[in-house]
């Protein structure tokens, strides 16, 4: 669950550069109540520090982490600032010439028609391609989730909060090459920080033409939004072809990094079945991904859920979107070739 609250008046504060260099976790006290070390882990080599050491500093970005009665197994709250889709293109081009590769110059006018195409960005996102548009990477949250604040300006204030279940079990690796049959608190975590930096969709899960769940102020069900996210723009039905609900409702979709010639993992793509920005492991078949929209019994790392214990398709994700890799990105585009061919057991619940 994303629950969006963009003020005016963050705009008008001419902040520009956040107050933390890397992704970093600020944890609630009750994080460590059920696992000692749970918040250290979080800091060191668990989670944080693989981000950085596959993102280095493109990643600015405090994220707030805390237990919460929620009924879905992780949830994520951040601002999104809607940015012209020229002031997108023109800062992933000049920060990712390859990762801009595959988009088009003039805006696309790709989802509902609308004659002024936005793309909706997180802070942390903003942060990473230089985009001050609009005060976009100040627009932060409050411990609550739900007040808006100016990060380096209002104390206390995160581009992210990331609550989790206080009504599940987990398990809590050491590492994230420690193998576990329960589930992973970290992949957890990974899931709701992905979103944070902005792998969410714009695209809607209510059923209609329209989406307004991620997109919108507090999930606001009479807000019309023909906004996109970045990763919306790597949304594919096949190759060269985009896929939104209004036009592709009902038939597969997946992301790709090089104009759909290569599927690295199916999204959802079904009216009222999790986010579209989640993976769909039904239809990817054998492998589990930290994306995906139902949460996985054994460990999960953006590192190693790829095939072999390769990087997954959110790394790629990320890159595609405007997080630099370190080094940069190779041979991505192979993974989702060979998806199909992994296996993996498990019971899966879903996580909303």
């Amino acid at each position: 669950m994303k629950r969006h609250l963009l003020l005016p008046t963050i705009a008008a504060l001419g902040v520009t550069l956040p107050a933390f260099a890397t992704l970093t976790y600020t944890c609630d006290s009750n994080i460590d109540s059920t696992q000692s070390g749970t918040c250290a882990a979080l800091q060191g080599v668990t989670v944080a520090g693989v981000y950085n050491g596959i993102f280095g500093n493109s990643i600015t970005s405090n994220v707030y982490v805390k237990y919460a009665p929620i009924g879905a197994y992780g949830e994520s709250f951040f601002n999104v600032t809607p940015v012209p889709y020229s002031v997108y293109y023109a800062a992933l081009l000049a920060k990712d010439p390859a990762a801009a590769a595959t988009l088009t110059p003039a805006d696309p006018l790709f989802t509902y028609g609308n004659t002024d195409q936005q793309i909706d960005i997180t802070p942390a996102l903003a942060s990473a391609l230089g985009i001050t548009y609009g005060g976009a990477n100040t627009a932060g949250v409050l411990s609550d989730g739900m007040t808006s604040c100016a990060i380096g300006v209002t104390p206390n204030c995160y581009s992210g909060l990331i609550e989790i279940s206080n009504g599940s079990t987990y398990d809590y690796p050491a590492s994230p090459a420690d193998s576990v049959s329960g589930l992973d608190f970290y992949g957890i975590v990974e899931h709701e920080t992905d979103e944070t930096l902005g792998t969410i969709s714009c695209i809607g899960t209510n059923g209609s033409s329209q989406p307004y769940d991620q997109c919108t102020p507090n999930n606001d069900p009479n807000a019309i939004v023909t906004d996109a996210a970045p990763g919306d723009l790597f949304r594919y039905a096949s190759a060269g072809t985009r896929s939104f609900l209004n036009a592709a409702n009902g038939s597969n979709a997946y992301f790709s990094s090089d104009g759909g010639v290569t599927l690295m993992a199916y999204y959802i793509n079904s009216p009222n079945n999790g986010d579209y920005g989640d993976f769909d492991f039904a239809l990817d078949g054998s492998v589990a991904l930290v994306q995906d929209a139902a949460a996985s019994y054994g460990t999960l790392d953006i590192s190693t859920d790829g095939p072999g214990g390769t990087p997954g398709p959110e790394v790629a994700l990320l890159n595609a979107a405007g997080f630099n890799t370190v080094p940069e990105p190779g041979s991505m585009g192979l993974l989702g070739a060979s998806l199909a061919v992994l296996t993996i057991a498990g019971i899966r619940r879903r996580r909303n």
